[in-house]
């Protein structure tokens, strides 16, 4: 045979088979496609390592024999299933088993047996956004995500290990989006067990969003041009049994799909999704509490009074004092804490204002060396009434007035429509036990507040020098 015979017959050849070949048409892929979970967090999947203890909190769980094989896979907080039963982790135990962790109640007497299973769900919302790349009259987008069988356990409530499950009361579902020129969507979801999807003998979750319009090329349905797909109440899987290291993620393929009407697929994109051990982030802040008492110059506004004296951090100087007549002074006390509790802010006096600091029997009002406390009708350490005349009423008293912060303060000079609300000192020489004055529940930033002293000595008061001292007490409740 010459050669240009030979070229006519492969030619004939090669044209007969091609016009007898059915020719396939290969699906594109999407354009901007991703796959994002909101939790990428791990469920964990274990059992009970021998019998447990009824009402102890401690749990011990087999690290050899099931996917989760550390009790460093929980956190602190996270809702756990033993036998079905529901309890929160306390704290794990960081050692060389990291097979124990520490629950906030005990052990109910049923679920102490060995091999009880030990689960903890994590639940996510996956996310998918793409761009078309086709417009297909009646077609629908379908969302693909990998489950372990197609038994029914693959939507059972629990962990799996290798595939996706989710609740059998509270089933994962898709959200479709609202896009004029696709029409109307209606959503199916269908899980593994019925939907028949095995590719390359993997099982999947069917999630569909079919429309009756005609759709476009180039709709970004990417959460801002248009809305995402967004599946809801996904349960991640359990550590891959025997192959997940820690701190590496186990990886999934989610399949996207737009099919045509006659449910063939045109566009497809595979894309991967990873799924992690939580990071536990731990850190310790000390205890603290600051408490500072501050001098108040002559000449300021202090609970509706003009302050008379200049005082100090540790002295109130009233200097030379004229019978029943009022001397004014302050100072300013100042607490911060990061107690979770708050703090609680007491006073009380060692004595009455005494002569040459000797000893007030009592009340004080048997003696000529002592400045009674104020002695207006009504106030004790415990009660306050309103002291406006100190010929009359003489003695030594004090009032509060918020500075800064919302503390909550005892009494306020001025509650009760009152000019200068007064109580007496807490006397510790007479056994009066002290009083708080101000306080708070809370943490507290600079919470002040001003302690206005005002005294009045009595016509029958010896001449002398006088003084007594003062003891404030911050205790923070952590």
């Amino acid at each position: 045979m010459n050669r240009k015979k030979y070229l006519f017959f492969l030619v004939l050849f090669l044209f007969t088979f091609l016009a007898a070949k059915k020719y396939v048409v290969h699906s594109g892929e999407f354009t901007n496609t991703s796959a994002t979970l909101n939790n990428a967090r791990l469920s964990f999947s274990s059992a009970l390592e021998g019998a447990q203890t009824a009402g102890s909190s401690l749990v011990v769980i087999d690290t050899a024999n099931y996917p989760s094989r550390s009790v460093l896979q929980l956190q602190n907080r996270d809702s756990i299933k033993i036998n079905g039963n529901s309890y929160t982790v306390a704290t794990t135990i960081d050692d060389a088993n990291d097979n124990t962790f520490n629950l906030t109640a005990g052990l109910g007497g049923g679920d102490i047996t060995n091999d009880m299973t030990v689960y903890g769900n994590q639940v996510s919302t996956l996310t998918v956004r793409l761009t078309t790349i086709s417009a297909l009259n009646a077609g629908k987008f379908r969302i693909l995500v990998p489950a372990v069988a197609d038994d029914g356990t693959d939507h059972n409530d629990g962990p799996d290990s290798g595939g996706f499950d989710f609740g059998s009361t509270t089933p994962a579902t898709i959200t479709c989006p609202v896009t004029a020129s696709y029409g109307t969507f209606t959503a199916t979801e269908t899980p593994a067990d019925t939907s028949g999807v095995v590719i390359d003998g993997v099982y999947y979750h069917s999630f569909v969003c079919s429309y009756d319009g005609l759709g476009a090329v180039g709709t970004a349905f990417d959460g801002t041009t248009e809305e995402a797909f967004v599946i809801n109440n996904l349960i991640n899987p359990s550590p891959k049994n025997g192959t997940h290291t820690m701190g590496q993620a186990d990886t999934y393929s989610v399949i996207v799909q737009h099919l045509d009407s006659g449910n063939t697929v045109v566009d497809q994109v595979l894309t991967k999704i990873g799924v992690v051990d939580a990071v536990k982030v731990s850190a310790s802040i000390a205890p603290q509490i600051t408490f500072t008492i501050a001098g108040t110059a002559s000449g300021q506004s202090r609970c509706g009074q003009t302050t008379d004296v200049t005082t100090t951090a540790l002295t109130v100087p009233f200097g030379a004092l004229t019978i029943g007549s009022f001397v004014d002074a302050s100072q300013r006390l100042t607490v911060s804490t990061n107690a979770l509790n708050g703090y609680a802010v007491t006073v009380a006096e060692d004595d009455q204002v005494g002569r040459e600091a000797n000893v007030c029997a009592g009340d004080g009002s048997a003696s000529l060396t002592c400045v009674v406390d104020a002695s207006v009708t009504g106030a004790t350490h415990t009660t306050s009434a309103d002291w406006t005349d100190g010929s009359t009423y003489p003695g030594f008293g004090y009032s509060l007035a918020s500075a800064t912060g919302s503390p909550t303060v005892a009494f306020l000079y001025n509650e009760s429509s009152r000019t200068f609300s007064a109580k007496q000192f807490a006397d510790m020489q007479d056994s009066e036990p002290v009083q708080t004055i101000f306080s708070r529940t809370t943490v507290a930033a600079s919470d002040a507040v001003d302690v206005c002293y005002r005294i009045a000595p009595a016509a029958t008061n010896a001449a002398g020098n006088y003084e007594n001292y003062l003891v404030y007490t911050a205790s923070a409740t952590f």
